[in-house]
């Protein structure tokens, strides 16, 4: 019994590395379709996919592409060249844009300046700001969804709900606490 790899398999990673992406390895008889040649980059629709050639392969392109990009880690940090295989590299990566040692430096430097305090209550303060700005958000939508009079249960029954207390009183009671909270943490912050 002869195991190998077929000729066809063979011939196209020949193709693939001569730089002939395009070119087929099998050979048909009978129905033939029509055939548009495509080339390394360029962006099609086909079957309500959309889709491109990167590197010789066909892929398809999806609404996740930028958040994979953004979300990705280097091999190497860009600032040292250190590899980021660890875990703790990689989310310092995600936070900081370096490794944990080169984080680590630029930490150290900034309290041998003087300037690290004033860089936590920074951090401190805008991490705030987007909770706040997240708080808001959520519960606009949930405001939003309130004037639905029918609700479905658990069981999947639809039930009819009204009275209660009105949007303008919630949303009153909503933004006094919100500003007590600010305030709050502006007291602390002094």
């Amino acid at each position: 019994m002869k195991k190998g790899i077929k000729e066809n398999k063979v011939q196209r990673m020949r193709n693939l590395a001569t730089g002939n992406y395009n070119k087929g390895v099998h050979i048909r008889s009978g129905y033939t379709t029509k055939h548009i040649e495509r080339a390394e980059g360029d962006i099609w629709e086909e079957g309500g996919k959309t889709w491109t050639i990167k590197r010789g392969i066909k892929r398809t392109i999806n609404k996740l592409d930028s958040v994979r990009k953004i979300n990705r880690v280097p091999l190497q940090c860009p600032e040292c060249s250190t590899s980021m295989s660890h875990p703790a590299h990689k989310q310092m990566f995600k936070r900081f844009g370096m490794c944990f040692n080169c984080v680590s430096s630029w930490q150290n430097e900034m309290r041998a300046n003087g300037t690290y305090e004033q860089f936590l209550k920074e951090f401190d303060q805008r991490n705030f700001d987007a909770f706040i700005t997240n708080v808001k958000k959520e519960y606009d939508d949930w405001l939003g969804s309130r004037d639905s009079e029918s609700f479905i249960s658990e069981a999947g029954h639809i039930e009819e709900w009204s009275g209660g207390q009105s949007n303008q009183d919630i949303d009153k009671e909503f933004n006094e606490k919100l500003d007590k909270v600010i305030a709050d943490k502006k007291e602390k912050n002094g």
